[in-house]
């Protein structure tokens, strides 16, 4: 079913080639160079900067954990609305491997390899691969009456790692990965149902997931990373150092703007990204009463769209009739830069005050400064007149701010663990690298504070966990569209909410499930972006007030539910499960016109496996309500866009082996 089912409140959005994630209402809206979200994704300990890592297939992955709120102390590189954690399967001694393919009924095939095991003694290496090609589109391109719209042609994701333990109290851990991918899910405009477009063309049809564009998007990421890890015990102390490099190149081709089968508006939009991290931790022993952490971090990016620095072509917008003069081909090409470079220098302590009753007290100091280049010209019939004229945007901000934590917990008894908390998230301001000619946004900073229980109940049968909490949220990026993603800042706003999740098991039965509340509201947004359709198509965009209006992508309750029965069978066992989400819908813009609405995502699956669990058989079917879930809405002149990323009705069959030591 995907992350939405790991945590209550986690309402996740992608386009094409980004990955939007918002929690508790509070998220990134757009992708565009420099801009990082406000939910921190973190692999193997390492922050990934770009929204395009975040789509990224981890078929190796060991668990996810979902931290919600701000991370103000140890996780607090912009991670305002919390961070999302994964951690991969690490090397062992032990040889050991499985394989696991499946396909479905768009003859998608979906293979991954993981295999392990030791070279030396003290040396030991894992690989992970993964493959995806998907035959046919989702949709149907009804200008050509060819499938291929919404398909991936080639997702390879691959990771080495190799795991050195030189003595009992040092290992170096070295992760190498790279992504090669091929695809136009989620990035192929057709109009906002029940709206017109301004250019005229555009054919409808009854499936969402068909569109009816001149051309087709094609979008290409190729990119990888390194990064080394040491643990070293000291006689006070454990030390770490995670040490990364990142680096990846993004081209959208051939984006139709207008969604009709008018070229009047087509975009080539480059994207190229390079990160540098260095992380420094000094971690309490585990056997410590009084338990710390206190660390150093550096972060150094670059961001842009193309340019003599990159060695790429700049990101460009090819305009014709009707958008341009009959007789006039117009091309305008932007060219930027960003540079990000922060330090910060954080602390966080655990303090028992009585034998049930424990104290956290945190804080983090971070500096950054931003810099920028941009430039825009103007090209009519292959003539170049020069630069356009731009506004003047200082060159270069910085940014700096203390958050802290604050966290109070006791133990009722002895499964029942109470506990409040105040914490602050800072996310720096920045540039916006699409729109040279846009002034810069300021930082974001959420004031968080929440109330919550944990608890274990019936010899550990049940968990009930619940969370009451509220937000005081100032200076909001949010995004709205002119050709592309624009940030601006919307002047405050409050959240509040209830969160829910819950496990039980007994016998061979198995239900969980997770239930959210939220109120967000605009408090102050006098300048936010409106619209009015156009009777004859298309939008009129104006300034207005969103005061009372929700956040983006902030559905009053999202719920999900899960229930497994293991029966026996001849064979061995069969696993049967039953898996809802439900999303009340959301706004994907702060003038609140837009709307996605409320949907099921219904999946079931029977997995088969012997008794010595080698073997595994697995069919299965998602979206069985056939639900489009939008993941990229835009308002424009030209009219009101939207187009589903999430799959329609599938299903299909997985199988797995497992081989070497279980």
């Amino acid at each position: 079913m995907g992350l939405q089912t790991v945590s209550p409140g986690l309402n996740l959005g992608t386009t094409g080639d980004s990955f939007l994630p918002h929690l508790r209402g509070v998220g990134s809206t757009a992708a565009a160079p420099g801009n990082e979200n406000s939910i921190a994704l973190y692999v193997d300990g390492v922050y990934y900067a770009n929204q395009i890592w975040g789509i990224a297939s981890l078929g190796d992955t060991a668990n996810v954990a979902v931290l919600k709120g701000p991370q103000g102390t140890l996780f607090g590189r912009n991670a305002t609305g919390g961070v999302i954690q994964i951690d991969t399967r690490n090397p062992s001694q032990d040889f050991r491997g499985d394989i696991t393919t499946s396909l479905d009924n768009f003859l998608t095939t979906t293979t991954d390899l993981f295999v392990t095991g030791g070279v030396s003694d003290t040396l030991a290496s894992s690989l992970a691969a993964s493959y995806v090609y998907q035959a046919h589109g989702w949709g149907t391109d009804t200008y050509t009456g060819e499938r291929d719209v919404d398909r991936t042609g080639r997702n390879v994701n691959l990771r080495n790692k190799w795991f050195y333990t030189p003595g009992e109290n040092t290992s170096v851990m070295l992760s190498m990965d790279y992504m090669n991918r091929e695809t136009n899910v989620g990035f192929v405009n057709a109009p906002y149902p029940g709206t017109r477009l301004l250019v005229p063309g555009y054919v409808g049809s009854t499936n969402p997931w068909d569109a009816d564009p001149g051309v087709l998007t094609n979008i290409t990421t190729q990119g990888g990373g390194a990064s080394v890890t040491v643990n070293q015990e000291l006689p006070f102390a454990r030390l770490v150092s995670i040490s990364a490099f990142r680096q990846l190149h993004n081209f959208n081709s051939e984006y139709d703007v207008t969604a009709t089968p008018v070229l009047a508006q087509v975009l080539d939009i480059p994207t190229n990204a390079s990160q540098i991290t260095q992380e420094i931790q000094l971690v309490s022993p585990s056997s410590a009463a009084l338990k710390w952490t206190t660390g150093l971090y550096y972060f150094n990016s670059h961001d842009g769209t193309g340019g003599a620095s990159f060695g790429a072509s700049p990101f460009t917008i090819n305009l014709a009739a009707p958008l341009a003069p009959p007789t006039v081909h117009e091309q305008i090409s932007i060219y930027s830069s960003l540079g990000a470079q922060s330090y910060a220098a954080f602390g966080q302590a655990t303090v028992p005050l009585a034998a049930q009753t424990n104290l956290t007290l945190g804080l983090r100091y971070t500096q950054e400064h931003k810099t920028f280049n941009g430039r825009e010209t103007l090209s009519i019939n292959g003539g170049t007149p020069g630069p356009l004229p731009l506004p003047a945007v200082v060159p270069s901000e910085s940014f700096d701010k203390l958050t802290w934590r604050f966290s109070l917990d006791h133990q009722i008894a002895d499964d029942v663990l109470a506990y409040i908390s105040a914490n602050r998230g800072f996310k720096s301001g920045g540039y916006n690298g699409f729109a040279p000619t846009n002034p810069p946004y300021n930082p974001e900073v959420l004031d968080a504070y929440e109330m919550g229980l944990k608890s274990e109940w019936l010899d550990h049968h049940v968990r009930v966990n619940g969370a009451a909490f509220f937000y005081d949220y100032s200076n909001i990026q949010v995004s709205k569209y002119t050709n592309t993603a624009v940030i601006y800042n919307g002047a405050g706003a409050h959240v509040e909410g209830l969160d829910l999740d819950a496990q039980a098991k007994y016998g061979n039965f198995r239900l969980s499930g997770g239930l959210a509340w939220l109120h967000s509201r605009f408090t102050s947004f006098p300048n936010a972006q409106f619209s009015t359709p156009r009777p004859t198509g298309g939008a009129t965009l104006y300034s207005g007030n969103a005061s009372g209006n929700e956040l983006p992508l902030a559905p009053t309750i999202t719920a999900d539910v899960s229930a497994d029965y293991v029966v026996a069978a001849p064979f061995g066992s069969a696993d049967i499960n039953v898996t809802d989400y439900y999303n009340h819908g959301w706004y994907p813009e702060a003038d609140n016109y837009l709307r996605q609405p409320a949907y099921d995502l219904l999946s079931v699956s029977v997995t088969l496996a012997p008794p010595d669990e080698r073997f595994t058989a697995k069919l299965w079917a998602n979206n069985l309500l056939n639900k489009p879930v939008y993941g990229y809405f835009a308002t424009q002149a030209t009219g009101y866009f939207a187009d589903p990323n999430n799959p329609p009705r599938s299903y299909g069959i997985t199988l797995a082996y497992k081989f070497g030591k279980l």
